[in-house]
């Protein structure tokens, strides 16, 4: 078969079978799908099976000890028999022409190794945003260092061989969150990659356990971005890259504090971050803003009882 459809799964019973449908639905039909069940205690294998068996459908299940996403991943892409790789979550949906259109990129342009596309944001069943996926100008793996993740798993079509020459998806547990940005920045490096300008498919948010998991998340990134920077720096030398390397720490920082305040969370973690922001950069108009509404958000904090008391 022409791709292998990997979809790394834990605890996700309650929705897999919806992502497979996107999958059954799709009007290109040469592919075959591999669940990776990454150590669920929900039946999550069960009902992948049952729902190959009932739908007639290529696809078998892979189980493995919990060991993470990017395990999953690997496991499935050492499985997979297709040329290509089709990676999809498994609580995210493809829309119906999404194979036919990436394998048709490729059929028009043979040289590439990896396909992302555009995508809708939903949550609860409602579409935020659009992601838009544009090849930026210059290096990509500078771009990606520098200005952030570009890509999405589940928007992502590429070569098998490319990415088990580079030793697939890093299994740290410190990458954790953050192993698919570790991994398109890698595979940038010698891969020709090229975003193709068409929504084909929907990432979902879920909004569970909300500051533990953004402080978690920005941890992970900012020990992963350190990683290549360090490379970088060395081969990179200079006031200007050293500044733009500290901007792109910042950046990381203004971005834990900016969700931790959204969600109105974790006003301690906020405080770290902010100065953690302030001190590595702060040149940049955006994080001196951030820093006067954390200031402006701990004062109303403070006074909001002082008030309910004089009212009292």
């Amino acid at each position: 078969m022409a791709v292998s459809v990997v979809i790394p799964a834990y605890n996700a019973a309650a929705f897999i079978a919806r992502t497979l449908d996107s999958v059954r639905a799709q009007t290109f039909t040469d592919y075959e799908v591999i669940v990776v069940d990454d150590g669920s205690t929900d039946g999550t294998s069960d009902v992948a099976s049952d729902y190959f068996a009932e739908h007639h459908m290529r696809g078998r299940v892979v189980r493995q000890l919990n060991r993470g996403m990017a395990a999953a991943r690997n496991a499935g892409m050492r499985e997979a028999g297709g040329r290509y790789v089709a990676l999809l979550d498994a609580d995210d949906l493809w829309f119906p022409e999404k194979l036919a259109a990436v394998m048709a990129e490729f059929d028009q342009y043979p040289d590439a190794d990896l396909i992302c596309h555009d995508e809708q944001i939903i949550r609860d069943g409602r579409v935020l945003r659009v992601a838009r996926r544009r090849l930026p100008s210059g290096v990509l793996y500078d771009a990606l260092l520098f200005r952030g993740n570009l890509l999405s798993p589940s928007a992502t079509t590429l070569r098998r061989d490319r990415a088990l020459e580079i030793g697939g998806f890093d299994e740290r547990p410190e990458y954790l969150t953050v192993e698919d940005y570790d991994f398109w920045m890698r595979f940038s490096r010698n891969g020709r990659i090229r975003f193709l300008n068409r929504v084909l498919g929907g990432y979902v948010l879920h909004d569970h356990s909300a500051s533990r998991r953004i402080v978690f998340h920005h941890l992970a990134l900012e020990g992963m971005l350190r990683n290549h920077l360090d490379a970088y720096l060395q081969a990179h030398s200079g006031l200007p890259v050293r500044l733009r390397a500290q901007r792109r720490i910042a950046r990381v920082y203004r971005s834990a504090a900016r969700q931790l305040m959204g969600y109105g969370e974790a006003p301690e973690d906020q405080r770290v971050f902010v100065s953690r922001m302030l001190k590595t950069y702060p040149f940049e108009l955006r994080n001196i803003a951030v820093a006067l509404l954390w200031i402006a958000t701990a004062a109303r904090r403070l006074l909001v009882p002082v008030v309910r008391e004089v009212r009292l």
